[in-house]
């Protein structure tokens, strides 16, 4: 039988000293935790932690602001508001953040950041087109102005690093008025969430009101910002149930504010969007889409796109009166039009419409194009009907509706003037060639007697 020799001193002694060294780091380790944890809840209360969060939180907004005085509670704290005033150049004017509550956590601290995992405020308004002045100098979302705020005092362990997990504001409300075209956005409640160099903006719910439009109901926006661009990724905005505007694309926030929109609307009444007269008698809605282009800066705009109409009717529109009238055919006073689509442009002062076609099946089509400049509509179109609905109409086929294709007898119709007072000149061509058919057929008619006298007499 073997034992095992006891273990000599030297042995023992060193594995003393081991557990006594391991014992002792762990110690100072603990002691160290605490109180370091201690020294960062005392900076937590200071003032230099607030002149930090000013600094810091100024420079992100390119502006001059200040937080109210801050109340802690272990490592979150709560300030009644942050104001802040734009710098010029920028497109902020004033914000106003109330009742702002954060959760920091402190381990992040001894690895250089302050990080946010939390951030919860109960109400953000922003009013934009702040006073013009030199352009801002653009960078990332974490950059420091150019001129940076004065210093603020503190020890070297203390982070210059903000990060930002999760955001909520509960309601958002912004505002802004270039050029006398005022709008606004209220009651969205908005989620931020960090993306590498982005920031990634989540809204929902809340009214959109541009002057010159209807106003808005916000389903969902989805945004992503990369300073100084500001991507659309995707939205949904409702005139009702039924009626639905998507929007995508980008603008700039920094010294070039260019627009770039793609517009898909679905299932609006076109309607309310007419001259006052036209309203009764045009019927529909729209489906379609426009990619509209231009400036924040100087608000000009330009709007190019395609648009057809579903469940179109038209119904006692002045021409359609006089067509009625002349051809003693009642359906030419109201009926419902089986295809309607046309392409646009839109910029500040003109609207052209092309590819124009309308049609009721086995009764009347339109096509051609206008433009509205002005307020004064000026439109050549071919109008193509029935020859059926030509036979009380005399010298019509012969002098007015002198091609026949797909169906239809065609002639040209122009019109202009003012939408709600329009003139065309079909009506006086109608009158002009029954007026001809029937002098020519007088005429005929004396020169066949004529004739027969002449034969009788000689």
């Amino acid at each position: 039988m073997h034992f095992m020799a006891p273990p000599s001193k030297p042995s023992l002694r060193w594995a003393r000293i081991a557990a006594w060294t391991g014992g002792t780091v762990t110690l100072l380790a603990i002691v160290g935790y605490f109180v370091g944890t201690f020294l960062l809840n005392h900076y937590l209360h200071s003032e230099a932690f607030r002149a930090l969060l000013n600094q810091k939180t100024s420079a992100f907004f390119e502006s001059d602001g200040e937080y109210m005085p801050i109340q802690c509670n272990g490592f979150s704290f709560y300030s009644d508001s942050y104001l802040a005033h734009g710098k010029a150049g920028t497109p902020l004017k004033e914000l106003r953040a109330d009742q702002i509550r954060a959760d920091f956590e402190p381990a992040a601290v001894f690895e250089g950041a302050w990080q946010v995992s939390n951030l919860q405020i109960q109400r953000v308004k922003i009013a934009l087109g702040g006073a013009p002045g030199p352009a801002a100098t653009p960078g990332s979302l974490a950059r420091l102005p150019a001129q940076p705020p004065t210093a603020v005092a503190r020890s070297r362990w203390i982070p210059e690093r903000f990060e930002l997990k999760h955001a909520r504001i509960e309601e958002t409300e912004m505002s802004w008025s270039p050029s006398g075209r005022a709008g606004s956005l209220r009651k969205m409640r908005l989620m931020l969430e960090p993306s590498g160099h982005d920031l990634i903006a989540t809204g929902y719910g809340g009214r959109l009101e541009q002057a010159g439009w209807p106003v808005l109901s916000v389903d969902h926006v989805k945004l992503r910002c990369r300073y100084p661009d500001l991507f659309i990724l995707d939205s949904l905005f409702q005139l009702s149930d039924s009626e639905n505007i998507n929007v995508s694309g980008q603008a700039g926030l920094g010294q070039n504010q260019a627009v770039d929109l793609l517009v898909k609307f679905e299932g609006i009444s076109v309607s309310p969007y007419l001259p006052v007269d036209w309203r009764a008698g045009v019927k529909g809605n729209a489906i379609g889409e426009a990619r509209i282009t231009g400036s924040l800066q100087e608000t000009d705009f330009r709007a190019e796109g395609s648009v057809h109409l579903t469940g179109g009717q038209l119904e006692a529109l002045p021409i359609l009166e006089k067509i009625a009238a002349f051809t003693r055919t009642r359906e030419f006073r109201q009926f419902a039009l089986q295809k309607a689509e046309a392409h646009f442009v839109c910029d500040k002062s003109k609207v052209t419409v092309t590819q124009l076609v309308a049609e009721s099946e086995r009764l009347i089509r339109m096509e051609g194009g206008f433009t509205v400049e002005n307020g004064i509509l000026q439109g050549t179109f071919q109008i193509g009907v029935t020859p059926s609905s030509l036979q009380w109409l005399p010298g019509s086929r012969t002098r007015v509706f002198t091609q026949e294709h797909d169906g239809y007898v065609w002639t040209t119709l122009k019109v202009s003037g003012p939408p709600d007072r329009l003139n065309e000149d079909l009506s006086a061509r109608l009158v002009t060639a029954a007026g001809d058919e029937v002098i020519e057929g007088v005429k005929g008619t004396i020169e066949t007697g004529a004739k027969g006298i002449f034969d009788i007499l000689f």
